[in-house]
């Protein structure tokens, strides 16, 4: 039983007869938004349900990025890892991935955080010693 059904048994009981159709207008207008109101959250539940489903997929395709993107930290110098597992002789920063640049002594610096590894030895001799050490 809705609003105005109650408002329908009160019609000839107290109200008269313009006061009634000005309530009976404004339940009834009432009721409409109402009911565009529960389709609205409807939509968005549905909404929100496939957003869910779209964030699980990317966080599924960021971890397995993230796992093909494999590092090896080595004197301080993190080195990436090809898919076969061998390691490119470019420094990167073991805190934010950044490549790092080269002063030329075998001291290397991030250009983003800073980060300074001092293995006083190439990058190319470094990503070598982690290769035979693997196979």
């Amino acid at each position: 039983m809705g609003i105005t059904d109650v408002l329908t048994g009160l019609k000839n009981k107290v109200l008269d007869a313009a006061t009634y159709e000005l309530l009976r207008r404004n339940f009834e207008l009432l009721e409409e938004n109402n009911s565009q109101l529960k389709e609205k959250v409807e939509l968005q539940k549905e909404e929100n349900e496939q957003l869910t489903v779209e964030n699980k997929n990317l966080l599924e395709k960021v971890r397995e990025f993230e796992a093909r993107e494999k590092y090896e930290i080595h004197k301080g110098i993190a080195f990436k890892a090809n898919q076969d597992g061998v390691f490119y002789p470019t420094p990167y920063c073991p805190n934010c991935s950044l490549t790092m640049s080269d002063a030329g002594i075998g001291i290397y610096k991030c250009p983003k955080c800073g980060y300074v590894a001092r293995p006083k030895i190439k990058a190319d001799v470094l990503a070598q010693q982690l290769n035979s050490s693997r196979h």
